[in-house]
């Protein structure tokens, strides 16, 4: 019984360090896999997609990407973020790793919405709210009643503590009109009114609550201005603040 006690450990420790074994060699082909990565997945090149505004060399230079940077630990969301900061039009960036040794950055651009007064004269902005750069006549819809304070291209606007109400009906607005395809129709917004708001869209003015559901609202105006009940080319307000679910149509502005 004896011989067979030293017999048995022997085995017992042999199956031990097969254990440690294993584990060491998976730890060894990992360690070799990083090292690979590290060594031979370098950035030799960078592509711009999306980009109209600004060139791809601007993107580029914005990312902060060099070339020669390690492919595989780039930081994704440092890089979009920097892009975002540095170029007020870029709205979002998607970052893809094209193995061996490419990038491809593919930014999506903001349009300039709405035009505000500032003490510094006036400002583009998104239909979120984010300042672009300062207006020096573009195609955009003229706001009266909002006053930015402190703007700066990339910045969220700000304005007095009496307007923020009326910012937030203005963005919502703004970005009904940009989702249904309506903002390059429009050419003025007169928000500084208590109980509505008046908006320029084509040939007609659109009387418009300052609150409620816009999209709703740009709907019936659409089905309104699309009816035989309007006379074709003839100018006039419309007016969406009296009855729910109608509009009442007047010629004349």
């Amino acid at each position: 019984m004896a011989r067979q006690r030293r017999h048995g450990r022997p085995k017992r420790r042999r199956g031990r360090f097969s254990g440690i074994y294993k584990v060491l060699s998976v730890l060894l082909v990992v360690a070799a896999v990083v090292m690979a990565c590290v060594v031979f997945f370098r950035v030799n090149s960078v592509e711009v997609t999306g980009n109209v505004r600004y060139t791809s060399a601007e993107v580029i230079q914005a990312s902060g990407i060099q070339m020669g940077d390690n492919l595989i630990t780039l930081p994704r969301s440092r890089i979009s973020a920097a892009i975002r900061a540095q170029l007020p039009y870029v709205e979002g960036v998607s970052i893809r790793k094209a193995l061996p040794d490419g990038v491809v950055l593919k930014v999506t651009e903001r349009v300039a919405a709405a035009s505000v007064d500032s003490s510094e004269g006036r400002w583009l902005m998104s239909s979120q709210g984010k300042l672009l750069e300062p207006d020096t006549g573009a195609d955009s819809v003229t706001i009266t009643g909002l006053t930015a304070v402190g703007p700066y291209a990339g910045g969220m606007i700000r304005v007095p503590e009496e307007e923020e109400s009326t910012l937030e009906y203005v963005k919502e607005l703004l970005g009904v009109l940009e989702k249904r395809g309506h903002l390059s129709q429009c050419t003025a917004l007169d928000c500084s009114m208590a109980t509505y708001m008046l908006l320029d869209y084509d040939i007609y003015r659109l009387k418009l609550p300052r609150s409620g559901d816009y999209d709703y609202y740009i709907q019936l105006a659409e089905r309104a201005l699309t009816s035989e009940k309007i006379p074709e080319g003839v100018a006039g307000t419309l007016d969406l603040t009296v009855a729910e679910g109608k509009a009442y149509f007047k010629p004349g502005k």
